[in-house]
Formats: structure tokens, C-alpha cells, sequence
């Protein structure tokens, strides 16, 4: 919910073409500017998902994770934030989990209506947070998940995402179970947003874009 998408694909993605219809095409809008507002409600969102996932991770075996055990304090959070080490997780959660989210972080800012660069600067936002937010209330800020997170994200999320999401929007018709998972899997935190907002009873418009460059606009 509340994804931007730009008015000329919108008929591609809902399947609706009303200019086949003999009725006039509506003008395209010059530009559609970043949501910023649900750009905050994102960003508020996250903040409290990261409550939640420092509880799963603790959850897991600690050889996995490397996540430390015992009870938060601001002492301990002081002094993780305050000496940042290079962890030692495993190879899947620092160069699969890791980049996986960097990437769900940068699509949530392209369909906020972000520009790639913004996207990539809001990905590493979402990391740092996480970062220095609850999860350094057991472990000490990690160097290479401050990196590895956004830039291999960006690269995930622009170069294999985004090709994919901007495909299936394209399809005329109604989407099937598997194209609605893979929108779902490469965008989870608008998904889960999508939940959040239902829970609050936030109204929010959908709105179909594709993550790529507009088109140039018609003639008058």
C-alpha cells in the first residue's frame, strides 16, 4: 500500500487500457515527486520491526548468529555503539541476509518515488539504524554490515529486483500466486507495511510505478 506508481503503466498493471475503450486517454502528469510522507511512516515502522527481529535473532542458536545473550542496558549499548568490530558471522548472513536486506530497504525508497541515489542513501539510513539501534543493545556495531547491507543491496536491488518487480508489473491482467510472491518477497517491508497500516487503519492509495526512468511525456 501507499507504492507510487506512475499514471502510465497503471493501466498495464490493473488492466485497464481506456483509451482501447474508445474513451480519451487522461494526461500524464509532468513528474510525481518522492512520498515523503509515507516515506516517515516507513522509516517509523522499521524502527519498531527492529524490536521484533532483535527477539528472533536471539531466538536462534547463538553459533549461528553470533548474537549475544543477556540483559539490555544503555551501559552495554554505549559501548557497542562505541567500538565497532568486524563480526564473525557466517558467510550466509553477512553476504546473503545482509545484502538481501539492504535490498528490501532500497526498493522501499524506489517505490516511495526515491531516485536511485536517495534509495541507496535511505538503504544505508535503514542499516545504520538497525545498526546502532536495538541490535547494538547486545552486540557491537558491525564495520562491514554498515557497508556490505547497503551497497551489495543496491546492487541486488537495482539489478535484479527491480528487472523482476518491473516485470511483472508490466503483464497485462490480473497477477498470479507466483508474481504476487515475488512482489512480495522483493519488497517485504511494504508488504508488512501494508499489514501495519491496516492495523492502525491508515488510508493510503495504491498507485502503480514502474522503478525505472518515466517515459518522455505525450504530446499536448
Amino acid at each position: 500500500a501507499g507504492l507510487l506508481l506512475s499514471p502510465w503503466l497503471a493501466g498495464t498493471v490493473l488492466g485497464a487500457h481506456p483509451e482501447s475503450d474508445g474513451e480519451p486517454a487522461l494526461p500524464v502528469p509532468a513528474a510525481i515527486g518522492p512520498d515523503w510522507e509515507g516515506l516517515r511512516r516507513d522509516t517509523w515502522y522499521f524502527v519498531g520491526y527492529q524490536v521484533v527481529a532483535v527477539g528472533l535473532l536471539q531466538a536462534l542458536p547463538e553459533d549461528d548468529t553470533n548474537f549475544e545473550r543477556g540483559d539490555p542496558s544503555f551501559g552495554k549499548w554505549h559501548h557497542n555503539v562505541s567500538n565497532p568490530v568486524w563480526d564473525k558471522d557466517d558467510f550466509f548472513v553477512n553476504y546473503v541476509l545482509h545484502p538481501y536486506w539492504g535490498a528490501a530497504y532500497y526498493i522501499r525508497g524506489r517505490e516511495r518515488g526515491l531516485s536511485r541515489w536517495q534509495a541507496l542513501g535511505y538503504s544505508a539510513l535503514l542499516s545504520a539504524i538497525y545498526e546502532f539501534g536495538a541490535e547494538a543493545m547486545f552486540e557491537p556495531v558491525s564495520y562491514q554490515d554498515l557497508v556490505i547491507t547497503p551497497l551489495a543491496g543496491w546492487l541486488l536491488g537495482e539489478y535484479v529486483f527491480t528487472p523482476i518487480r518491473a516485470s511483472i508489473k508490466a503483464k497485462d491482467g490480473e497477477l498470479d500466486l507466483l508474481d504476487k510472491t515475488a512482489l512480495v518477497l522483493t519488497d517485504p517491508l511494504g508488504a508488512l507495511n501494508e499489514l501495519t497500516d491496516r492495523a492502525f487503519g491508515v488510508e493510503t492509495e495504491v498507485a502503480l510505478a514502474p522503478l525505472g526512468p518515466s517515459p518522455p511525456p505525450g504530446p499536448p
